[in-house]
C-alpha cells in the first residue's frame, strides 16, 4: 500500500515550502508524470509516476536519456504527494534535499500491459510530456530492490546519445522557462515560514545591515520617475500602488528635517506640521520617497484643495503616503530589492498614524487593480518592479497608467474673458521638443475657481512678453497677450487630437514645485514588462537587462527585418556574460504570446523551433536573457530555400585587421566578376561578414555547394592569404573562409544583434564605402550605435531584399 509516512517525517514543513500533501483516494487517477530538476547536494533528477494515489519517485544520477543503449540507474526514493508535481522552488538549506527544484518536464503516462509491472520489478510505459515522449522501461536490479534502470525503448522518439544529449540541449523549465539559477534567484522562490503577518514579517536583523554599505546622505538626491504606459504590466513581478495627485516630497532626516521637491526647492517651511510629524518618528540618516495629498469629502486626494491648504495656511487634513525609502541609518538601502525596501518601510512608518501612512501595494493582477482604481475615482496606478532597484531618472521599472491623461504645461500665454468671467479667458499650452522647442499643444478654458483665476493673473503680471515664445503661432485671436515660459500649470485631458492638440482639457493647479524647463510631451509607451529589468548581464560595462530592451525598441525598424519570420538560434545567458551560456533553438512550452513555432524536420525527429515576428517577439528573447541572436538564411514560408548566403572572414590569430578589410575587399571583386552584388558587416567580433543576397529559387544543397566551390577557388587562387579547412592550426598567417553558414540549419549573427562580449559589440550592416582599418569590427557597440543611426543619411543595406540574384554556373569558377 502507498504511504507518505517516510516522506512527511523527513520533511519539517514549518520550514519548508515542499506540499505536505496526503495520499489521493480517487479511484480514477490522472496518471500523471513530472521530472524534476534537483540542485540538492549533487544534481539529479527526479522522476515520478503518479500510481495509486502518490508519486512513485526514483532520484536519476545522469538523467534520462533518448538512448536505448544508455541505461541510467534510477534510485527508488520515498513516495511524494500528488501535489509535488506542481513544486518549483527552493527548499531552504539545511532542510532534507536542501536546493533549488525545476519542473523539466511533465505530462502523462500509461502502463502498456505486457504481463509485467512495478511489483514484478519490470514495468513498460508511455510518456506523454513535452521533453520526453513514447515507450519507456523500468527495470529493478536484483541485487538491490531499491536500484531500478530507466530506459527508453527502441522506437520513432529514440535516438543516438551522440546525436541528441536531451539534458544538454533542454535545459529550462518546461513551467516558467527558467533555468536553476534563474529560480534560485527569484525572489519569491524561497518561501517564508511565518505564516502569521506577510507584512510584518521582516526585521532588520544586523547580519543583514552589514551587508550594506554605510554612506553619508548627499547633498542631492533626485526622485525616481515612472514611464507613462498605455496599460499595467501583467505578472507577480510587479506591485500596483495607487496614484496620488499632490506633491512629491523627499523627506531628508539628517541632524534635521528637510522636505525637498521633485524641483530639488526645499518646502519645510510649507509644511511644517508634517516636518514636526517627521522628526516624531526620531529616525536619523533616513530618506523616505512619497505624495503630500490631501483629500476631498469622498476620500480621494484632491490637487486643488491642497494648493488651498498652503495658500490659505489653514489646518485641512494633509496626509504623507510613504511609498519607498532610500536610505536608512546610515545604510544605502537604493541597491536593495523594491520589495525589501518597502518590507523595511512598513516596519518603520507607525501604524494609524494620523498624518503619516505606509503607501500599501497589490501584487500581481494589474488590470484588476487598475479598474478598481478607475472606479474609485483615483487619477490612476503606479505599477513597480518588485526586483528594481532605485534609480535617481526615469526608467521602465516604473510604469504610470492613468485613467484620464493629465499632464504638466508651460503657459505661454491667455485670452481676454468675455461675458462675467474676469481676469483670464483661456490659457494658451506648451511643451518642450527634443530639440528645446517650445510646441503649441492647445487651450484649457474650463476648471478655474474664481480665486485660481485671480492667482494665474497675478502670476502673469509677473510674467508679459512682447513676442510667442512658441516655435509656431497658435491660431489666430484678437486678443492675445503673450507671456515668458516660466509657469507651469496641470491640465487634464481627454485625448490628442492627430495635430497634436489636446481635447477636452481641464486646469487642475498651478505646479511650483517642478521645472518648467523639463517638461516634455509625455505618450504611452506600449508595455513590454521585464522581470529583474536592473540586472546588470554586462559587469564591466554596467549594462542591464532594461538597457538591451530599449535599444531594440529604439532600432527596431532596423533590426526586425533581418530576424522576423526566420528560425532562431538563440545564445541565453542567464547571469550575463560572465556565467554560463547556452544556446537554445527549440521551443519545449509557449513562454508568453509574443514567440512562436514552426515544426522543423531534423535528422531524426521533429522539433519545433523559435521565430518571431514583431518587436514583441524580441523583447520577449531580452526577457530570457538572450544575448546573441542567429537567424537562418532563410524564411519560415519556405524554410528549403534560402534568401541570402554568408561568407565569414574569421582570421588567423597573426592576421592584421588591416588585412581582413583588405582580403573583404578582394573578395567582393571576386563576387563582382561573377555579377554577384554583395553587403558587408561586422561579426562584433573579430571578422567580417559578406553577404550575398539571392532569389528564393536554390535548396541549401546547391547553395551549399556554390559557397564550399568559392572558398575553395579562393584558398587555391590566393594561397598565402585564404584557407577553406576550419583546422585552427592551419589557419596561421590565413584567414578562414567560412563557407559552412549556409548549410540546412546553419546560422550567423543577425544584423544589430548584441555579442556576449565586453563592451556589448554589435554586428553592424556598413556601407563598402566605410569599410576601412578605422572601423573594427567591434567598433560600434550598444553606447554608440544609435548616435551613428541617427546620422546615416541613408541605410547602407537599404536594397538588401530587393536584390534577388542568380548563383553564377559552378563552371565560372576557374581555379587558378
Amino acid at each position: 500500500m502507498a504511504s507518505l509516512q517516510h516522506y512527511h517525517q523527513k520533511r519539517r514543513f514549518s520550514q519548508t515550502p515542499e506540499p505536505k500533501g496526503k495520499r489521493s483516494h480517487k479511484k480514477d487517477y490522472a496518471n500523471h508524470f513530472v521530472v524534476q530538476m534537483h540542485a540538492a547536494s549533487h544534481l539529479h533528477y527526479d522522476f515520478r509516476l503518479e500510481h495509486q494515489g502518490v508519486l512513485k519517485s526514483w532520484a536519476v544520477p545522469k538523467g534520462p536519456s533518448l538512448d536505448p543503449q544508455v541505461k541510467r540507474l534510477a534510485v527508488q526514493v520515498e513516495d511524494h504527494p500528488i501535489e509535488y508535481k506542481d513544486f518549483e522552488g527552493v527548499i531552504p538549506k539545511g532542510e532534507y534535499g536542501g536546493g533549488t527544484v525545476m519542473i523539466w518536464d511533465q505530462g502523462s503516462w500509461e502502463e502498456i500491459d505486457d504481463g509485467k509491472n512495478l511489483n514484478t520489478g519490470a514495468l513498460t510505459f508511455s510518456l506523454h510530456g513535452e521533453k520526453l515522449k513514447g515507450k519507456w522501461k523500468l527495470i529493478r536490479i536484483k541485487d538491490d530492490p531499491k536500484n531500478w534502470l530507466l530506459i527508453k525503448a527502441k522506437d520513432e522518439e529514440a535516438c543516438s546519445q551522440n546525436n541528441y544529449n536531451i539534458v544538454e540541449e533542454e535545459p529550462l523549465s518546461v513551467i516558467t522557462g527558467r533555468t536553476l539559477t534563474e529560480i534560485q534567484n527569484e525572489a519569491d522562490a524561497v518561501w517564508s515560514s511565518n505564516k502569521k503577518s506577510k507584512k510584518k514579517s521582516y526585521s532588520l536583523p544586523k547580519k543583514e545591515l552589514a551587508l550594506l554599505e554605510k554612506k553619508k546622505i548627499p547633498k542631492t538626491i533626485k526622485p525616481q520617475l515612472a514611464t507613462l504606459v498605455d496599460k499595467p504590466p501583467e505578472g507577480n513581478d510587479w506591485i500596483h500602488e495607487m496614484k496620488f495627485d499632490g506633491y512629491r516630497l523627499l523627506v531628508i532626516m539628517n541632524h534635521d528635517v528637510k522636505l525637498i521637491t521633485r524641483g530639488q526647492q526645499n518646502w519645510t517651511d510649507k509644511f511644517q506640521r508634517l516636518e514636526k510629524e517627521i522628526a516624531k518618528l526620531r529616525l536619523t540618516d533616513t530618506v523616505l520617497d512619497g505624495e503630500l495629498v490631501a483629500v476631498d469629502n469622498n476620500g480621494l486626494p484632491n490637487f486643488q484643495l491642497l494648493q488651498n491648504s498652503i495658500k490659505e495656511n489653514d489646518n485641512s487634513p494633509l496626509f504623507y503616503y510613504v511609498f519607498d525609502i532610500l536610505y536608512y541609518q546610515g545604510y544605502d538601502l537604493t541597491n536593495l530589492a523594491l520589495g525589501k525596501r518597502k518590507e523595511i518601510l512598513a516596519k518603520i512608518i507607525p501604524d494609524n498614524h494620523p498624518m503619516i501612512r505606509f503607501s500599501d501595494h497589490i501584487q500581481g493582477n494589474g488590470k484588476t487593480v487598475f479598474k478598481k482604481a478607475e472606479k474609485l475615482g483615483f487619477e490612476g496606478i503606479v505599477s513597480k518592479n518588485i526586483h528594481s532597484s532605485y534609480l535617481q531618472k526615469r526608467t521602465k521599472s516604473w510604469l504610470k497608467i492613468k485613467v484620464n491623461q493629465r499632464q504638466e504645461f508651460i503657459v505661454g500665454g491667455f485670452t481676454k474673458p468675455e461675458g462675467e468671467r474676469n481676469y483670464i479667458g483661456a490659457l494658451l499650452l506648451g511643451q518642450y521638443d527634443k530639440k528645446g522647442n517650445l510646441q503649441y499643444c492647445g487651450r484649457v478654458g474650463t476648471g478655474f475657481t474664481q480665486a485660481s483665476l485671480k492667482e494665474l493673473y497675478t502670476l502673469f503680471e509677473e510674467n508679459m512678453a512682447k513676442q510667442s515664445p512658441f516655435l509656431h503661432k497658435p491660431p489666430a485671436s484678437d486678443v492675445l497677450s503673450w507671456l515668458k515660459p516660466n509657469l507651469l500649470v496641470e491640465v487634464e485631458f481627454k485625448e490628442w487630437t492627430e495635430e497634436g492638440l489636446l481635447r477636452h482639457a481641464s486646469f487642475k493647479g498651478v505646479r511650483s514645485d517642478k521645472d518648467s524647463t523639463q517638461v516634455i510631451k509625455e505618450t504611452p509607451d506600449i508595455v513590454y514588462p521585464l522581470t529583474h529589468p536592473d540586472k546588470i548581464l554586462y559587469p564591466k560595462d554596467k549594462i542591464t537587462k532594461q538597457d538591451i530592451a530599449q535599444y531594440y525598441q529604439a532600432i527596431q525598424q532596423w533590426i526586425l527585418p533581418y530576424l522576423c519570420n526566420r528560425p532562431l538560434n538563440l545564445l541565453r545567458c542567464p547571469e550575463g556574460i560572465e556565467g554560463q551560456h547556452f544556446y537554445q533553438k527549440h521551443m519545449l512550452n509557449k513562454k508568453g504570446d509574443n514567440l512562436n513555432t514552426i515544426t522543423i524536420q531534423e535528422k531524426s525527429k521533429k522539433s519545433n523551433y523559435i521565430y518571431i515576428e514583431d518587436i514583441a517577439g524580441l523583447i520577449q528573447l531580452v526577457q530570457m536573457n538572450v544575448l546573441e541572436i542567429h537567424p537562418w538564411g532563410c524564411r519560415i514560408d519556405n524554410i528549403d530555400k534560402p534568401d541570402y548566403l554568408t561568407f565569414d572572414l574569421d582570421p588567423g590569430e597573426d592576421v592584421t585587421w588591416k588585412m581582413v578589410v583588405k582580403a573583404a575587399f578582394q573578395i567582393k571583386d571576386e563576387l563582382e566578376s561573377l555579377a554577384l552584388q554583395t553587403f558587408i558587416k561586422t561579426t562584433g567580433g573579430k571578422g567580417l561578414h559578406i553577404v550575398i543576397p539571392v532569389a528564393r529559387r536554390y535548396d541549401w544543397e546547391t547553395v551549399m555547394h556554390f559557397s564550399q566551390t568559392f572558398a575553395r577557388y579562393l584558398t587555391l587562387k590566393y594561397p598565402q592569404a585564404y584557407i577553406d579547412n576550419m583546422s585552427k592550426a592551419k589557419r596561421k598567417g590565413k584567414i578562414f573562409i567560412d563557407y559552412l553558414r549556409n548549410h540546412r540549419g546553419a546560422t550567423a549573427i543577425g544584423a544589430y544583434s548584441l555579442r556576449a562580449r565586453d563592451r556589448a559589440p554589435i554586428s553592424t550592416p556598413l556601407s563598402w564605402e566605410e569599410l576601412s582599418p578605422k572601423i573594427h569590427s567591434d567598433h560600434y557597440t550598444l553606447r554608440n550605435i544609435q548616435k551613428r543611426l541617427d546620422k546615416l543619411a541613408q541605410d547602407p543595406w537599404q536594397a538588401f531584399f530587393s536584390i534577388k540574384q542568380k548563383l553564377p554556373g559552378i563552371d565560372e569558377l576557374k581555379e587558378e
